[in-house]
C-alpha cells in the first residue's frame, strides 16, 4: 500500500526552518541535450532520466540536521524535481544516537529510512555527488531501488584518540521495504542517472511482453521501490577502514531477504536480491582524488522465473583546485540471464564513460558542464526496434546554488 509521506516531510521542513536547525538547501536547473528517444521514465527504451532538449529542475534539497537532545539528532533530506512520478517528498528521515562515552570505541544507532554509507561518490550533502552531474551505474542503482527503513548499529575509532594512523567501523543493519529491489537492473537494465527515488515513487520501463501480457508475468511496466510484501527482515553488514585522510576502504555485504514467491495485489513481485560492494579512494594530495567501486550480486525472482547474476563497477579521478574541478569516470555493467524462461529476456552489458568540468562562480553559485557516453546491448530491446545495441550520448550544463 502506498503511504503519504509528503505532510509529514512538509512539517518536518517547517519545523526545521522555525527550529533554526543546521539546514542545506541546493537547487540545480539543468540544461540537457539527448537522443530524440524516449526516456524509461516515459516507457521508454532511452536509459536517461530526461524527457527532450530542455531546461530541468534537475535538484532541489533541503537537507536538515535538527539536535533534539546531547545524543539525539533529527536528520531529513526533502527533494523535488521536474520528472518523475512523484515530485515532491522524503528521500531520508532519520533519528541518530551518538551517546557520550569516554572509551574510544564510540556506538552509534540509526532509525528510519536512510542510505547505508556504501556509496564512493556520493558523499555530499542529501546523497549528491560532489563531482558529477550524473550518477555512476551503480549508485543510480542505488539511489533507485535501495533505501533503508529499519535499524543500523556500529562502533567506530578514530585513530587520532588511540595515537594510530588507521581508524575503522563496523555496522549492522536490519530493515524492511526493499522487496521489489532487482526489478529495474532485471527488466530495464543499469541506467545513469542522478535522480533518487522518493517515498511513495513510482518507476517505469518499457512494457515488455513478456512480463505485462495477463497469459504470461501479468506484472506492471512500473515498481514502487520501497513497497513491504512479504513482511520479511532484510540485513547488511560492513566495514570502513582508513589510513590517516588519505585512504579509506569500505566493505559491504546487503541481504534483502525477499520470499522470491511472494506477490502483492497489484502483480508487484518479491525479488531476493543479494550483493557485495566495495569501495576505494585514495587522496594522492589536496588537489587529485582518485576512487573506485566494485558491486557483484544476483537476484531471483519466483521459481527461477527470473535468475539474474549482475556486476558493476567504476574508477573515477577528479582534479579540483579552486575554482576549478575537473572530474572523470569510467563506468562498465552487465547482467547476465541465468533462467530458461525466453519470453522475458534479461540480458545485458555496456560501458559508459563521463567528463565533468566545474567552476565556481561565486560562494553560493557554480556552474557545471558534463558530456557522457553510454553504450552496450540489452536483450529486451529487440521487442522495441531492430537491434538489441544501443548509444546514448548526453551534454548537460547545470548552475547550481547551494545556501
Amino acid at each position: 500500500m502506498r503511504f503519504v509521506t509528503q505532510p509529514l516531510a512538509l512539517l518536518s521542513l517547517v519545523f526545521s526552518v522555525a527550529s533554526y536547525a543546521e539546514t542545506d538547501f541546493l537547487l540545480r536547473g539543468t540544461w540537457a541535450l539527448k537522443e530524440n528517444t524516449q526516456s524509461f521514465q516515459d516507457f521508454g527504451q532511452n536509459h536517461q532520466r530526461f524527457e527532450g532538449d530542455t531546461f530541468h529542475l534537475s535538484q532541489a534539497v533541503i537537507s536538515s540536521n535538527q539536535r533534539l537532545f546531547d545524543d539525539w539528532t533529527l536528520s531529513g533530506v526533502l527533494n523535488a524535481y521536474s520528472d518523475g512520478e512523484e515530485r515532491l517528498n522524503i528521500s531520508q528521515l532519520y533519528l541518530r544516537y551518538r551517546p557520550l562515552s569516554a572509551s574510544s570505541i564510540k556506538p552509534e544507532v540509526k532509525v528510519g529510512a536512510f542510505y547505508p554509507a556504501i556509496s564512493a561518490e556520493n558523499t555530499d550533502f542529501g546523497w549528491l555527488s560532489p563531482h558529477f552531474l550524473t550518477n555512476s551505474a551503480i549508485n543510480s542503482w542505488i539511489g533507485e531501488e535501495l533505501r533503508i527503513g529499519g535499524i543500523e548499529f556500529s562502533f567506530r575509532q578514530n585513530g587520532r584518540q588511540v595515537r594510530s594512523n588507521w581508524s575503522w567501523k563496523v555496522l549492522a543493519s536490519l530493515f524492511k521495504g526493499n522487496d521489489s529491489t532487482g526489478t529495474l537492473i532485471s527488466w530495464r537494465g543499469f541506467a545513469l542517472h542522478d535522480r533518487q527515488s522518493l517515498y511513495n515513487d513510482r518507476l517505469n520501463f518499457l512494457p515488455i511482453p513478456g512480463v505485462i501480457d495477463e497469459d504470461r508475468l501479468d506484472a506492471p511496466a512500473w515498481t514502487e521501490p520501497f513497497r513491504e510484501i512479504d513482511n520479511r527482515f532484510g540485513y547488511y553488514f560492513g566495514a570502513h577502514v582508513a589510513y590517516k585522510r588519505s585512504a579509506e576502504m569500505r566493505y559491504y555485504y546487503y541481504d534483502n531477504n525477499a520470499d522470491a514467491n511472494a506477490v502483492d495485489p497489484d502483480r508487484i513481485y518479491a525479488w531476493h536480491t543479494r550483493f557485495h560492494s566495495l569501495t576505494l579512494r585514495y587522496m594522492y594530495n589536496p588537489i587529485f582524488t582518485v576512487f573506485s567501486q566494485l558491486l557483484v550480486g544476483d537476484t531471483l525472482m519466483g521459481e527461477s522465473i527470473v535468475d539474474n547474476d549482475f556486476n558493476s563497477g567504476f574508477v573515477a579521478a577528479v582534479y579540483s583546485m579552486t575554482p576549478y574541478t575537473l572530474a572523470a569516470r569510467a563506468d562498465w555493467y552487465q547482467v547476465n540471464d541465468d533462467d530458461n524462461y525466453a519470453l522475458d529476456p534479461n540480458g545485458s552489458s555496456g560501458r559508459a564513460f563521463t567528463i565533468s568540468a566545474g567552476r565556481n562562480i561565486s560562494e553560493h553559485f557554480s556552474l557545471t558542464a558534463e558530456w557522457q557516453i553510454n553504450s552496450g546491448t540489452q536483450q529486451n530491446l529487440r521487442f522495441f526496434q531492430d537491434s538489441e545495441h544501443f548509444t546514448e550520448h548526453l551534454f548537460q550544463l547545470a548552475l547550481t546554488a547551494t545556501f
